[in-house]
């Protein structure tokens, strides 16, 4: 859903060709960056298309040259997405529909704790203290990154924020499973 979301909430701003949606996603938008590449996005787009949320019209436009021609601007042919009155109000449906919802999702790390009895204590200490680090320094990375842009807007505020607390929820946890799963012999033993 974020993904529709994102997409047409971008041109609801402007109408753009898919690079510049691309790039504005990558310099402005940078937690999504690795959730939208190239292909996810023309994805989306065709089935927004698709769908009648949007129409793409072919067009001059001064665009950038393809790989090293990249800072070459000239005028060149692009087919240029626009935002239709039912895409607005699908987007408008979408975003309040996202800000109302809650979808308690599952991921990996519930998946896997199901069968956690499977492997030895010390061995689920190991793993976890492992996506600990990770998860460590993916906060540290998350935290440079909102000094490295300084001033954020109040919508990338609130963002990194929620993505920081999520963050610290889920190391807390970790931290407290780890200590837990240190005084026992096994994994097994913990169900007792």
């Amino acid at each position: 859903m974020y993904k529709q979301a994102l997409l047409l909430g971008l041109l609801m701003e402007k109408p753009m060709y898919g690079q510049q949606i691309r790039e504005l996603i990558e310099h402005h938008h940078d937690l999504f960056a690795d959730y939208m590449k190239k292909p996810t996005i023309y994805y989306q787009l065709d089935r927004l298309v698709q769908e009648g949320y949007l129409e793409v019209r072919r067009e001059q436009v001064e665009a950038p040259g393809p790989g090293g021609a990249h800072s070459d601007l000239a005028l060149r042919e692009r087919d240029v997405y626009y935002i239709t009155e039912e895409g607005r109000r699908y987007f408008s449906t979408l975003l309040r529909t996202m800000l109302k919802a809650y979808t308690p999702d599952l991921s990996d790390i519930d998946a896997g704790l199901f069968f956690l009895h499977h492997i030895q204590a010390h061995e689920a200490v190991a793993l976890l203290s492992e996506r600990l680090r990770v998860m460590s320094a993916y906060r540290e990375t998350l935290l440079k990154g909102m000094q490295a842009y300084g001033t954020l807007d109040s919508a990338h505020q609130m963002v990194h924020e929620h993505k920081l607390m999520l963050l610290d929820a889920e190391l807390r946890w970790l931290h407290d499973t780890i200590e837990r799963l240190k005084g026992a012999d096994n994994v097994s033993s913990l169900e007792k």
